[in-house]
């Protein structure tokens, strides 16, 4: 019988799952020579995130999950720090210490993938490139409290550094928050780049502590990498049309 082995649970939830489970409610999860991925798209497709793991597992498999946030509750429930998941034809079980249960899985072909290859958009000539610590990110947030009339966020430079701005360029009489992003950067950010704020959010940011974006203005694509504990994301971001 196949099994998949978790070595660090509250990792595996906070730093895998859980940035998952904030852009979708279904994913599949594939194991590659003991490497667990997954490639998922928010309900919307404006964000697609690819986030990768270490696990131990005796099989390369796809596991359709089709409700990450159970899945989630019934994990935190085991005390266990290492746990190790039986992966059976159409569940997951775990039977151990005392603790059981059995979490059924949907058949291939149902949860669909992003159409979009992360690896090749990865590989694209960026105009800017820079890093963001995560406290700067979460001035930019609190700022949202308030910028309340919009639902933007714009990427642009201006005196040699790269900022962050709340607000609609579009709309007359709105109010707008900036704040400083990052003071170092390479390349040259044409224009400034709108994104949907509401989408910039479902990004895991948290317990991050350098965030590289990449920006290619023509054709209004962000990538966000960085790591998480044990996990490694990767967020692809399209831009609004100015």
């Amino acid at each position: 019988m196949a099994y998949l082995k978790i070595k660090n649970k509250k990792d595996f939830i906070s730093n895998f799952l859980n940035p998952v489970s904030n852009l979708n409610d279904a994913c599949i999860l594939e194991i590659v020579d003991n490497v667990l991925i997954s490639t998922l798209a928010s309900t919307d497709g404006t964000i697609v995130c690819k986030s990768t793991i270490e696990v131990e597992s005796d099989i390369n498999t796809k596991i359709n999950i089709p409700d990450i946030k159970k899945l989630i509750r019934v994990l935190e429930i085991i005390p266990s720090a290492e746990i190790e998941l039986k992966l059976n034809e159409n569940n997951i079980s775990y039977n151990e210490n005392g603790y059981r249960f059995r979490y059924h899985l949907l058949d291939d072909g149902i949860i669909k993938q992003p159409s979009l290859n992360v690896e090749k958009v990865n590989k694209l000539n960026f105009d800017t490139s820079f890093n963001v610590k995560e406290n700067d990110l979460s001035t930019l947030f609190k700022g949202s409290s308030f910028a309340t009339e919009t639902s933007k966020i714009y990427i642009y430079e201006e005196e040699d550094k790269i900022f962050g701005e709340l607000g609609d360029r579009n709309r007359h009489n709105t109010d707008n928050f900036v704040c400083i992003l990052s003071d170092v950067y390479e390349g040259n950010l044409i224009k400034p780049l709108p994104i949907n704020f509401d989408s910039f959010r479902l990004i895991s940011f948290n317990n991050s502590k350098d965030i590289k974006f990449n920006i290619n203005t023509e054709m209004g694509v962000i990538t966000c990498t960085f790591q998480k504990g044990d996990t490694s994301l990767i967020y692809i971001i399209s831009a609004l049309i100015n």
